[in-house]
């Protein structure tokens, strides 16, 4: 879609993707009383990717007619941590927007936006010292090495430039029952700030998800890892690791996610797709849309990875 195209439809696609983020904020709250659990950022994240994908499918699917869509979410509880030469390594993020777009020609875009969830009932909040590791990654993109992360495990990369970009934001998450998931006109659940050592909320995710598809918020990259631009080889590291992680998972539909604490999803998938996807082998392996995993204690040593929301969109030649 182009940006003309989004501005024509925002007020029903916002009004759609922020009733989806509010239902799966919703979800993690009721479920966490439910087991006596107070929720943490994984089981936000969790509900993210498997929970607020089938919505987001929805939404773009009644926008945009004339267009195919793919939304797969993968989540992942594991991650893995990047050695920046400190006592501490931090995590390379909670989560990953990616999206893909081809238009009637075949030329196919590509834009990324990575996060670092913390929950926040308020606007503004500090990072602490002992989460300074990771704003120093966000910060300063200092040259690392993936450590803890299986096959990655030793391969640097040196992401330029030297300083904060639109592609690696935090995730400020609400679950205030009145300013987070009220519902009510200016209030949402879920936002996003510049990393900083004062967190200041910038946006709504459900605005930045629509900048995010017309390409004015996050970070492109391109088509291939076969490049010279080490961000994008970092993005296709956490697409693959991500679907590698999925991948093992065996064929077996989960019914019962409220019962079931965060972690035991870990590789987790649901995807609904009416094109062509860079998921395809993984969406054929599956088979089918539900939840995907092999038992409660399931445990991937070698693919660390963290979440991931894929969305692809096709527009079709109307000749």
């Amino acid at each position: 879609m182009n940006a003309i195209e989004v501005n024509q439809v925002k007020p029903l696609l916002k009004g759609l993707i922020h009733n989806s983020l509010v239902s799966s904020v919703d979800f993690v709250v009721n479920k966490c009383h439910k087991l006596g659990n107070k929720p943490q950022e994984p089981d936000f994240v969790a509900s993210l990717t498997l929970k607020f994908t089938p919505g987001l499918f929805n939404a773009l699917k009644t926008v945009f007619p004339k267009y195919k869509f793919s939304v797969t979410g993968v989540f992942c509880h594991q991650k893995p941590l990047v050695d920046i030469g400190l006592t501490k390594s931090p995590e390379i993020g909670d989560i990953l927007f990616a999206y893909i777009h081809t238009d009637y020609t075949g030329c196919r875009r590509f834009n990324s936006l990575l996060f670092q969830a913390k929950i926040s009932n308020n606007p503004i909040t500090t990072v602490t010292k002992v989460d300074q590791h990771q704003l120093r990654l966000y910060e300063g993109w200092p040259i690392f090495s993936y450590k803890r992360a299986g096959t990655l495990n030793g391969i640097k990369r040196d992401i330029q430039p030297k300083t904060i970009n639109d592609g690696a934001q935090y995730l400020l998450i609400d679950d205030h029952p009145v300013y987070g998931l009220s519902g009510v006109n200016g209030t949402f659940p879920m936002g996003c700030a510049i990393p900083s050592k004062k967190l200041v909320l910038n946006s709504d995710l459900t605005d930045e998800i629509i900048d995010f598809i017309k390409f004015k918020s996050g970070r492109t990259f391109e088509e291939t890892s076969t490049t010279s631009d080490d961000w994008t080889r970092m993005i296709w590291d956490i697409l693959n690791v991500t679907k590698a992680k999925a991948s093992r998972r065996k064929n077996a539909g989960i019914t019962n996610l409220p019962r079931q604490v965060t972690e035991d999803f870990d590789g987790c998938c649901f995807f609904i797709t009416q094109s062509n996807s860079i998921y395809n082998d993984l969406h054929q392996q599956l088979g089918h849309g539900d939840f995907q995993a092999n038992s409660d204690n399931y445990f991937d040593e070698e693919n660390f990875a963290p979440s991931v929301i894929l969305i692809e969109s096709s527009e079709q030649n109307e000749e």
